[in-house]
């Protein structure tokens, strides 16, 4: 109970039920924005850092950046929406030691804190995970294997079952924020044909699977492709949060395609469909 963690984030302890299951396990302090995690950092011998930086108003991303230049072994788990992937890039470019996607996780989050406190002394567990020197090469970072495929992974089919979906996912989008589109093509493909991805406990990685697709597709230009993704989604998943958000990219890309009557067809669904998500 000695282990201190600081958190930047705009919700208090008492209206976050994730916060509330920390603050049982380790003393929590709060923060937003940079210099004020400096501050108490300094003052206050913090073990940990845990930074929301899908909360633009925490400034997140700048934050790390602060951090980083004076505490270069401080442990820092980022939370991150699957609409962060720049700034997760950004913050990885930093040095980041571990990520958990929203909506929190806590049984996951409360690993991954496990792993950086009450192994070694203070400010001293672990060297920040860096792109240039992560010691964990990225063809290993999930528990399966992949057979060649045409076109960045369309024909792909994994060699054995995905043991860990959850990991997958994750893995899936540190390659997009790598820049490393044909990995991640591969990694959303291969949960695509997992099975139990049926049940509605699984449901969620099948849906944001397609929508990740889509956006890689249209990375790399494929427009077509990336369309047929972001309808399958919107079929599949239409209480989604990133509903409304297919529909726009649906529609920007049947404009780059100048198919201008499809592109005012999904941009007016956009203006119509009730805001699921920001």
């Amino acid at each position: 109970m000695n282990s201190k963690i600081l958190i930047l984030d705009t919700s208090t302890v008492m209206l976050s039920p994730w916060k509330k299951v920390v603050a049982k396990n380790y003393i929590i302090e709060e923060a937003v924005g940079g210099v004020e995690a400096l501050r108490k950092i300094k003052n206050d011998s913090v073990d940990l850092v845990i930074v929301n930086i899908s909360q633009k108003s925490v400034n997140g991303v700048e934050a790390i950046g602060k951090i980083r230049g004076v505490h270069e072994k401080l442990p820092i788990i980022v939370l991150f929406d699957k609409k962060d992937a720049l700034d997760l890039k950004q913050s990885k470019a930093y040095g980041i030691n571990s990520m958990v996607m929203l909506p929190v996780d806590v049984r996951k989050l409360l690993v991954e804190i496990g792993r950086f406190i009450g192994r070694e002394t203070e400010h001293s567990v672990h060297k920040p995970v860096k792109q240039q020197d992560n010691p964990a090469p990225k063809k290993e970072s999930f528990d399966f294997q992949f057979r060649g495929g045409d076109q960045a992974g369309d024909n792909t089919q994994p060699v054995e079952e995905i043991t860990d979906v959850e990991k997958a996912f994750y893995d899936g989008l540190s390659a997009i924020s790598s820049n490393e589109l044909q990995e991640a093509i591969s990694i959303f493909q291969a949960i695509l044909k997992v099975t139990r991805l049926k049940r509605e406990t699984w449901r969620r990685y099948l849906e944001d699977a397609l929508f990740q697709l889509g956006q890689c597709y249209a990375t790399l230009g494929n427009l077509d492709r990336s369309n047929a993704y972001y309808s399958a989604f919107i079929q599949k998943a239409p209480h989604n949060t990133s509903h409304k958000s297919a529909l726009w990219y649906m529609g920007k890309n049947y404009y780059a395609m100048k198919n201008y009557p499809k592109a005012a067809a999904y941009l007016k669904q956009v203006m119509e469909t009730k805001p699921f998500d920001s």
